[in-house]
């Protein structure tokens, strides 16, 4: 019996799908306030939707073969699109996200030394000791009381990015440049500016709220750069926490180094991507696991068998497949990373279909993980989706909350070595329930987060 059955047909929450395409201006206003609330019913059963906006030619890629065309067999014809560029460059700048052509494969070798299994598993030791520590935090907490579990997330991962990026130092300033993203996430929308791709002397909403929280993050950033910098002039270590490899890195086939702008850039990105991305996934884990008894009753079954009432470590991570499995199709049905788009550089063909240059293919793990042709209930939470033997039989782009192609997440080892860790230690010791009445919807900006919050009871197993 799979686990959909299990918990009486429980389709977790979602917005709403529009029977025809919205009118512009209130399309645009949804893209503001939820991207993925523009989506009609046919864009989950068809393959491949070809359409305009605003004169400018747009594909929607819901087909395999031509997920795999843009993003690996032609890649070199696709560039990142300069709607979510122009979004995310003022705050992530020229990093791995953002980066096009020679510069980005640099970046690239440059950082995947960085993310090698043996560096992981050190990290791993930060994750377990701060998952222990929230784990003993929340069973105390006195009965009934209610937390945000997604606010609870999103500490824990900031205090693990902090950690293993500033090793000895991290402190409670650099909690302030998580604080200072958020503050800069809820100003980048996509407003009419961007979508004519008018240039940034043009006033956009929130951009002086946007820049004044960048001010702010660069400062303590560029501050902790020079203290390394400096420590080493003097003769001291550069460190082996992020900051101290990316200080370190050199490019093998140029020999070059990164200065403090692309250090900072590199920062900021794996600020967004290793804090935000996890901590959203998790969130999204708790909410399914407390409508799903049967799910969570094995997942406990499991962690028992492995664990044993201690904390999870990087050697577990093998052992743990079911936990995989619930955080594999927690991704699945709210990817942190809801949609990304290629622009083609010149003419192109897939099959019978034209792709002429400018054409904008918006290819959307929201979609794709939920399509009607390529998932069996695909709005029901069922990590039976993944488990062992399942992905040989799954049709390959139909799953991507990572990417895919050359530029897949360099950090995807990291997440979900930290998503496993962090839900075994923190499931071993607690139960969290959503609070009775509470409403909870995804809501798409940079990242695909529960709005309005999570509001959950912890019960201590």
């Amino acid at each position: 019996m799979s686990a959909a059955s299990d918990i009486a047909g429980f389709i977790p929450a979602y917005p709403t799908r529009h029977e025809a395409r919205l009118p512009l201006l209130q399309l645009v206003r949804t893209l503001r306030e939820n991207a993925i609330g523009t989506y009609t019913k046919d864009t989950f059963e068809r393959d491949i939707i070809v359409y305009r906006l605003l004169f400018k030619p747009m594909i929607m890629a819901n087909h395999p073969e031509l997920i795999r065309h843009v993003m690996l067999d032609n890649a070199a014809n696709y560039e990142r699109d300069p709607v979510g560029k122009r979004m995310l460059e003022p705050g992530l700048g020229n990093g791995l996200l953002t980066s096009e052509g020679a510069d980005w494969k640099r970046q690239r070798r440059m950082m995947a030394p960085i993310f090698q299994p043996r560096r992981l598993a050190g990290f791993a030791e930060i994750m377990t000791e701060y998952s222990a520590a929230l784990a003993d935090k929340l069973v105390r907490l006195p009965a009934g009381q209610t937390v945000d579990m997604a606010e609870q997330m999103m500490l824990l991962t900031l205090d693990i990015i902090a950690r293993t990026m500033f090793g000895a130092d991290a402190s409670t300033d650099v909690s302030a440049v998580g604080t200072a993203m958020d503050r800069y996430q809820v100003t980048v929308r996509p407003n009419i500016p961007d979508l004519l791709g008018l240039p940034r002397w043009v006033p956009r909403p929130d951009a002086a709220e946007g820049q004044r929280a960048l001010a702010e993050m660069d400062a303590i950033i560029n501050t902790l750069i020079q203290r390394r910098r400096d420590r080493a002039a003097q003769g001291g270590e550069l460190g082996s926490d992020l900051l101290g490899l990316l200080l370190a890195a050199r490019d093998d086939e140029s020999g070059s180094t990164l200065d403090d702008r692309e250090v900072r850039d590199q920062m900021a990105t794996f600020f967004l991507a290793g804090h935000e991305t996890t901590a959203t996934a998790l969130a999204w884990t708790w909410y399914l696991l407390s409508h799903a008894p049967a799910v969570e009753a094995k997942l406990h079954a499991e962690l028992d068998a492995v664990l044993g009432g201690r904390p999870a470590q990087y050697a577990d991570y093998d052992k743990l497949v079911y936990t995989r499995m619930v955080i594999e199709e927690a991704l699945r049905l709210y990817p942190p990373a809801h949609t990304t788009a290629r622009q083609a550089i010149a003419d192109d063909r897939f099959e019978r279909i034209d792709i002429p240059a400018g054409t904008m293919m918006i290819i959307s793990p929201w979609i794709m993980h939920r399509h009607r042709l390529y998932w069996q209930n695909p709005d029901a939470f069922d990590p039976e989706n993944f488990a062992p033997g399942k992905a040989a039989s799954r049709r390959r782009y139909t799953y991507l909350p990572f990417g895919a192609g050359p530029r897949i997440c360099i950090g995807q080892g990291f997440a979900m070595i930290e998503a496993v860790i962090i839900l075994a230690t923190l499931a071993q010791k607690l139960r969290a329930r959503l609070v009775p009445g509470a409403k909870v919807a995804p809501v798409a900006k940079i990242t695909l987060r529960p709005s309005p919050d999570l509001p959950m009871t912890m019960l201590p197993r």
